[in-house]
């Protein structure tokens, strides 16, 4: 590698802990820079079309790692030469351009620890609220700059429940500034960091609930963007409605959560299929389907028609009870031998028959193409509703009473006893 700079008509080479050093701050410096750019346009322009195009949850995640690894390659690359250029110009040309190196890095530091003024707009974030009769009244939203906490104290709130990370690394600076601006207003500054499938979130959510069931006064409770973990919190606070007569008031900020409607693929272990609007079979999802439709989705009540004795679906039974009941959603499990025949359907079709959508039925296993379903009860439930497996639409339907989006609505009740119906 040829590493020199210029002095007169001489030339003489750095030392490699100089070169290496300004390597280091140049990496480090275009890195920033271009990572927000990365993050904020490409990565959100991209997952953006390809769940309007209803690419499943693990197409997703490969896709946003490859523009992650495009990203760190393409940065090293770019800061490598940046280096070999400024180690052909003079000292004082050098110093300059690596100051100016500087001036974008330090915008985009600023940008990420005020994500509601540079972010938050992205993501199409307002405000909604959820009041909770004879208890607190919660505010979502995304990040609260200085000026949006003053807002929020005039409001009335007492208090601000942070779900962001200092795990993650660009919402460190934003969460120690808006605890200094909580504690300048006077607002309380809680903090309840939720990473989804780095931590099961069982403190936090713990934490939020006893607001719920304890606490006094307004709750502003938000993420960075007010989308994913704002959706958890919200869903979790509902559930408990029928302990505190909870309505939702609106919910105008709160980004689509995803819907069965807006798949254009099968599921890992085969194809969906609609009985009526609202209401869905499905072949038990793998983590990344799990966790994008029911944990974040809208399912509705979920119904598990799993056999526990077979060693594969007793699994399933045990790891989706354990998320569903952490992340709030409604469900019942129905344990199901796996029996040939459909003759010992007929209760289960008729329980679903009186059932009012929205409601997702998960069983073991679909069909990969178009036809009668081969598991007992989803082939008696096509037959009693009269539908087929079909194969998914090229682009997602807009399905009367499924449209994205989440509606002023009643909240859900919790999940009914389990066991056998």
């Amino acid at each position: 590698m040829e590493r020199h700079f210029q002095t007169g008509q001489r030339l003489r080479p750095p030392t490699t802990a100089q070169f290496f050093a300004t390597f280091a701050y140049a990496w480090l410096t275009i890195g920033l820079f271009t990572g927000t750019l990365v993050l904020v346009v490409a990565v959100r322009g991209v997952l953006d079309l390809i769940q309007r195009m209803g690419w499943e949850q693990t197409a997703q995640n490969r896709i946003l790692m490859g523009v992650i690894f495009a990203f760190v390659v393409g940065s090293f690359l770019l800061a490598r030469r940046v280096v070999r250029l400024l180690y052909r110009q003079t000292p004082r040309s050098r110093r300059l351009a690596l100051g100016a190196l500087a001036v974008p890095a330090l915008m985009s530091g600023y940008a990420w620890s005020n994500p509601a003024r540079f972010l938050a707009r992205f993501a199409g974030s307002a405000s909604t609220s959820l009041a909770l009769s004879g208890g607190p009244t919660f505010i979502f939203g995304s990040y609260p700059d200085d000026n949006r906490v003053r807002e929020l104290k005039k409001q009335g709130v007492t208090a601000i429940v942070s779900l962001q990370s200092p795990a993650v690394l660009v919402e460190i600076q934003g969460i120690n500034e808006e605890r200094k601006s909580a504690e300048r207003e006077h607002v309380q500054f809680i903090e309840a960091p939720m990473l989804p499938w780095v931590s099961d979130n069982t403190e936090s959510l713990e934490k939020i609930k006893q607001i719920a069931l304890t606490g006094k006064g307004t709750y502003y409770v938000h993420c960075g963007l007010g989308r994913d973990r704002v959706n958890i919190a919200k869903r979790v606070i509902e559930a408990l409605g029928p302990q505190t007569h909870a309505r939702l008031a609106a919910a105008a900020d709160l980004k689509s959560a995803s819907s069965f409607a807006a798949r254009t693929e099968p599921f890992e272990r085969g194809l969906l299929m609609r009985l009526a609007d609202g209401a869905w079979v499905i072949p038990y999802p793998n983590r990344d389907e799990f966790y994008g439709f029911i944990l974040q989705g809208q399912p509705g009540h979920v119904y598990l028609v799993l056999d526990p004795a077979d060693t594969t679906q007793a699994r399933w039974i045990a790891e989706a009870e354990k998320q569903m009941t952490q992340y709030a959603v409604p469900f019942t499990s129905l344990r199901y031998p796996g029996v040939k025949g459909d003759t010992a359907t007929a209760k289960l079709v008729a329980q679903f028959r009186a059932l009012k959508p929205p409601f997702t039925v998960i069983v073991p296993a679909m069909p990969f193409t178009p036809g009668s379903p081969t598991t007992p009860v989803a082939r008696a439930l096509a037959l009693a509703y009269k539908v087929r497996v079909e194969p998914p639409p090229k682009s997602a339907p807009v399905i009367p009473g499924e449209t994205p989006g989440l509606t002023p609505t009643t909240v859900v009740p919790p999940a009914a006893p389990r066991g056998a119906p």
